[in-house]
């Protein structure tokens, strides 16, 4: 298929289909995760490692597709990807041993990361300005609810199948989503607009984005704000347990209506963007996140568990508007290159959380939480104002503005 002249409806939803497979990859098998390792005669740690596995092959592989979608365009990389999400998982589900599944997991993220990069490329390539901005904030809406919902559908279906049943029901999915698409995707990186299909090319794609200054600002900014949700993550069960005594299941309705906080900021962005643009929108994310941060560092030092939920709520929630707003203007300042951009942005993400997360953690310390969070909304919006070029605060005021500035 050439590129489509006019943007079908049923595309946004296609590709929010796609995201939420993702996180449904990671979430769904959560609750079966100790049969698993029973199963396999494995230790729980192995077991759990089959989540780090994906995510290894996620970030790995979101680099690689990035740019390559850039020379072949977006229909083979996502149409390959969801061919190779299905065998993989098929696969996985008759693993023998621990070793295997391992490896086959890394090939599913390698797999689920055409699902993320080309997602995003797909985007920025068909919709203009603010039409940009409420697209990525639907997909943004869409990653916040899935986890809720993934680990209550996994325990559900737990009462009815294994963990293998769970990974040949995502085969599924992913085989008839992919034959869906196969059919109505179109492909919305025109010839004309390709890098040539070579290494060096490829390469020297990747590398024309880092040039790019004004990408690299919201590229910071974004990377950022994956301090406060991987940090989040990874130290809050922790922290609001351990420190403040919430239980499993008082834990889980605090997680589920943080989930919700990003939902519905990520709504009022989809409404609000035609009219405010995605600068201002950054702008007031940032101060959320500013303020849930002091917010949280007084309940910290207060022992308050009220501040302190409502800090993490508030700079939690905040990513609703600051991660579809950077995503937008990022990716419209390297319109040329969306497919590089896109992989980079993502890497980052994952690069930042990586490390957030086990610093968040460290000594179960409530303090470790509040200042990896803290850091992260302060690094934001510095590191944006550092390296963006004066002249773009005035072209980030109007939404359909996809100039790009380098």
């Amino acid at each position: 298929m050439t590129a489509p002249t006019t943007v079908p409806r049923y595309l946004v939803p296609l590709l929010a289909a796609f995201t939420s497979l993702v996180v449904f990859t990671t979430d769904v098998y959560l609750p079966v995760l100790p049969q698993l390792g029973t199963d396999l005669g494995t230790t729980s740690a192995a077991a759990a490692a089959t989540v780090s596995a994906v995510l290894i092959g996620i970030a790995v592989g979101q680099v690689v597709i990035g740019p390559l979608s850039d020379a072949v365009g977006r229909r083979p990389p996502l149409l390959l990807g969801g061919i190779g999400y299905a065998v993989a998982h098929v696969l996985a589900a008759l693993a023998p041993s621990i070793g295997v599944l391992l490896g086959l997991r890394v090939l599913a993220g390698l797999a689920t990361a055409a699902c993320i990069v080309v997602t995003r490329a797909v985007v920025a390539d068909a919709y203009p300005g603010a039409t940009a901005g409420r697209a990525f904030a639907t997909l943004s809406a869409v990653t916040a609810i899935a986890p809720v919902v993934a680990p209550v559908a996994g325990g559900l279906l737990a009462h009815v199948m294994s963990w293998r049943g769970m990974f040949v029901m995502l085969a599924v999915v992913a085989a008839l989503l992919t034959a869906v698409s196969w059919r109505v995707l179109p492909e919305t990186l025109p010839a004309e607009r390709r890098v040539a299909p070579h290494l060096g090319a490829v390469v020297a794609g990747l590398g024309s984005v880092l040039r790019i200054r004004t990408f690299l600002a919201y590229l910071a900014a974004t990377a950022a704000f994956g301090g406060i949700l991987f940090g989040y993550i990874g130290a809050s069960s922790f922290v609001l347990q351990d420190a403040f005594g919430l239980t499993p299941q008082q834990y889980g309705l605090v997680f589920a209506l943080n989930a919700v906080g990003i939902f519905v900021a990520s709504n009022l962005s989809r409404h609000l963007v035609s009219r405010t643009g995605s600068g201002r929108l950054l702008s007031t994310g940032h101060m959320t996140s500013g303020t849930g941060a002091a917010v949280l560092v007084v309940g910290v030092g207060l022992h308050s568990l009220p501040l302190v939920m409502g800090g993490l709520f508030l700079a939690v929630a905040s990513l609703g508007l600051v991660i579809p707003a950077a995503t937008t203007l990022g990716m419209a300042a390297a319109a040329d290159r969306s497919g590089s951009a896109s992989g980079v942005l993502g890497i980052c993400q994952f690069t930042v959380g990586a490390i957030a997360a086990p610093l968040a953690g460290a000594g179960g310390s409530p303090w470790s939480l509040a200042a990896v969070v803290t850091v992260s909304a302060v690094a934001g919006p510095l590191l944006l104002r550092l390296l963006r070029h004066p002249e773009s605060t005035s072209t980030d005021r109007y939404p359909s503005d996809t100039r790009r500035t380098t």
